[in-house]
């Protein structure tokens, strides 16, 4: 059986003989099989090439954000130094608000605001996270500021408890009795036995006396409620103020009272005027202390404005 072949012509574009080729069938069929494995193997290399020069600049790209990644957890760490340093300042400063609000400072395990105990198991994005360098120090800022997070929680919850017990304490303050009922001088004391200038006997001087002018000023000696108004048996006109926690004040003697039952008054607040009513031998003011219904001594009660309001 004969062979076939194919005949290639050669023509030369400018003068020239033209060249005549004879190529066997199976002969071409390898050429052509080597021309296509090189045109495939070419683009096989050409697409290696680009892939490998892609997969370089992705790996510079994530090389730089690791970088800018690193920069920013430094900075951050920074931050949640500072936090930390602003944050054991403030719990000094809730320690000294504590004691001024009369409560117990916070335990040092307290403060630590739930930190430590057993880890509780790590979720697989966790456990990736610790495969790197940067995962770790990730985990890590992660955990300080939590802990920051609990410990700035419990202090504005000590403030507020700080900020209530101050505001009843500031109460109870503006309702103690703590100045002089007018600008004068004591003339007598609280006594349990005085010899009584009208009925030249001894008996109990259940206040103190204050020497005025006739018509000065008698003030409230601290916030409260007025409950009594009118004249008694010796102490002519008088006010008994109610302050509240079983405290009241009595102001007697006076020529004017400028109050009603029922009203509210503040510390320092013009009540009464200085008078001789009742059994007095000068214009005065008769001041007393009642705690719980039984007289105490006034001067128990007199800070020369040292509690303001």
């Amino acid at each position: 059986m004969a062979k076939h072949r194919w005949t290639i012509l050669i023509v030369p574009q400018s003068t020239g003989l033209t060249r005549e080729v004879q190529v066997s069938s199976r002969a071409l069929k390898v050429c052509i099989g080597l021309a296509s494995l090189f045109v495939v193997a070419s683009v096989a290399l050409f697409a290696t090439a680009v892939s490998k020069a892609v997969d370089l600049s992705q790996l510079e790209r994530i090389e730089r954000r690791n970088e800018v990644l690193a920069g920013e957890l430094s900075a951050m760490g920074g931050v949640v130094a500072r936090l930390s340093d602003t944050l054991a300042a403030m719990t000094e400063r809730d320690r000294a608000v504590r004691l001024l609000a009369g409560l117990d400072p916070r335990s040092p395990d307290v403060l630590q605001a739930g930190v430590g105990g057993p880890a509780g198991p790590s979720s697989a994005e966790e456990r990736l996270l610790m495969e790197t360098v940067l995962g770790r120090q990730t985990v890590v800022t992660r955990d300080e500021l939590e802990t920051l997070n609990r410990r700035a929680l419990m202090l504005a919850s000590s403030f507020a408890q700080a900020v209530d017990s101050l505001s009843r304490h500031i109460d109870r303050l503006g309702r103690t009795p703590s100045i002089q009922p007018t600008q004068g001088f004591v003339s007598s004391g609280y006594s349990r036995s005085r010899w009584h200038p009208l009925f030249h006997e001894l008996r109990p001087h259940e206040g103190t006396d204050f020497v005025a002018p006739a018509g000065a000023s008698v003030v409230a000696t601290a916030t409260g409620r007025v409950v009594d108004v009118g004249t008694k048996i010796g102490y002519g006109l008088v006010v008994t103020l109610d302050h509240g926690d079983g405290l009241q004040t009595r102001y007697a003697h006076c020529s004017k009272i400028l109050v009603r039952a029922g009203q509210v008054v503040v510390r320092g607040e013009k009540i009464a005027e200085v008078g001789r009513t009742g059994w007095a031998t000068n214009p005065h003011v008769h001041y007393e202390v009642l705690l719980n219904g039984t007289p105490v001594n006034p001067l128990r009660y007199l800070f020369n404005g040292r509690i303001v309001d």
